[in-house]
């Protein structure tokens, strides 16, 4: 764990109260989660300028401008005001802000950041604010992912589906069928294996990297479900790790490096998007499992030869972000308003940068498109990481485990079991 986590993680317990009192003593009363919903009335009757700041990933960068312009018609008095960071560090920042009485306005998180800032009393809730808004037409998996205990913490602006993407060059080239919808992991497995020659090409490529976690998972949990396997118990209130199915999971993966060699043998270091794509565009890797981000850089590469199909046993790690407000934001009311507006389909459609957390959002471009429809009609067969707080360092020792496991230190069972060890203990918090 790098050191920027470690002190925001010691410095948690310490400074909750603060960042209440912090919150507290605000002023802002009107943005607590048992205030009234402003009404339109009340809306445009607010003049006071105001500055609102909005704390969203570096991929936003180039749509920030448009929906600064498109506010300061819809709300004149307010300024804008887009912070654009990159994914590294995220969670650590906005943990130090919040805790400091120094948070933005509307804070972006991914899903699997979300519950360590709500099960620590660091968001405000929705529940009480989102009259009118159509929750049936949010996808079901990202909306669920966003209450913790039942309250609702963010409102979803992200939902993302994960695939497999194959490279049909490098399928032809080996005389193998391309993947169809009822493949299985064993069927994969196999076609990797026909696919690979060791040190020049590879049938699939996966995340072993502490740089980019939910890299890893996206790689090794839907094999663990479709195993039968699951990181936590039913009722998240124990480790499920250490089952016998989960060890089954475990080994499957690590012997796709350790013994098929049907992965990279730089694996361990590797990231999805920094690492095996590459590989992907290059030919040196045939299969691997992501989302929609990679379409803009296929289109832009018409050399690659490719196809899309859903996960082996129709398995796939859904990923999403969610708009919530800090418990010390300084404009609550103000960021409910803004947040409220952007989540129109017709706002959503046009600037979001990833996909759309809303159905209806689809209907328009980019969005329609038959490969991005492909996408989204996995979303059924999508599951989420486990929304507890204590997710970002259980992520943390999951793939420090699956690196040791991979890298022939522990057994499958070691693994396991020390994971299941470190994740109760964090339950225990």
């Amino acid at each position: 764990m790098n050191q920027t986590k470690k002190w925001a993680l010691v410095m948690l317990g310490l400074l909750v109260s603060v960042a209440m009192v912090v919150s507290g003593c605000s002023g802002n009363k009107e943005g607590t989660a048992s205030s009234t919903p402003p009404t339109e009335s009340d809306k445009t009757a607010t003049s006071a300028p105001v500055t609102l700041t909005v704390r969203v990933g570096s991929w936003w960068e180039e749509k920030a401008p448009q929906i600064i312009e498109a506010y300061k018609q819809e709300r004149p008095n307010v300024t804008l005001q887009i912070e654009t960071l990159p994914i590294n560090g995220y969670l650590d920042k906005a943990l130090a802000d919040v805790l400091g009485g120094n948070s933005p306005d509307v804070l972006d998180l991914d899903l699997w950041m979300l519950p360590a800032l709500a099960g620590h009393d660091m968001l405000e809730t929705w529940d009480d604010h989102i009259e009118g808004l159509d929750i049936d037409d949010f996808l079901p998996a990202v909306w669920d992912s966003s209450k913790i205990d039942g309250k609702l913490y963010g409102v979803p602006t992200r939902a993302e589906s994960n695939v497999f993407y194959y490279n049909k060059t490098m399928f032809d080239e080996a005389n193998v069928a391309y993947p169809s919808e009822d493949w299985t992991w064993e069927d994969m497995l196999e076609m990797a294996g026909k696919i690979t020659v060791p040190g020049e090409k590879y049938g699939l490529g996966i995340a072993v990297s502490l740089s980019d976690e939910a890299n890893v998972t996206a790689s090794f949990a839907p094999i663990l479900w479709s195993f039968g396997g699951d990181f936590l118990n039913q009722d998240n209130t124990e480790a499920a790790i250490n089952s016998p199915e989960a060890v089954k999971a475990i080994t499957f993966f690590a012997e796709l490096y350790t013994k098929e060699k049907v992965v990279p043998e730089g694996s361990l270091n590797f990231a999805l998007t920094k690492d095996v794509q590459p590989m992907f565009l290059n030919n040196q890797v045939a299969m691997f499992p992501t989302g929609s981000n990679i379409l803009t850089t296929l289109k832009e590469n018409p050399q690659v030869q490719w196809g899309m199909v859903y996960g082996p046993n129709k398995s796939g790690k859904g990923t999403g972000w969610s708009f919530t407000i800090p418990t010390s934001a300084k404009h609550k009311e103000e960021a409910r308003e803004f947040v409220l507006w952007y989540m129109k389909p017709e706002n959503m459609g046009k600037f979001n940068p990833r996909s759309p957390a809303r159905k209806s959002a689809y209907n328009m471009p980019p969005w329609d498109t038959e490969e991005v429809q492909y996408i989204l009609s996995a979303a059924p067969y999508q599951r989420m990481t486990p929304p507890v707080a204590a997710w970002p360092e259980m992520q943390t020792v999951v793939v420090t485990e699956l690196q040791k496991v991979l890298s022939g230190i522990k057994t499958p069972q070691e693994g396991a079991d020390d994971m299941a060890k470190q994740m109760n203990e964090l339950l225990k918090k």
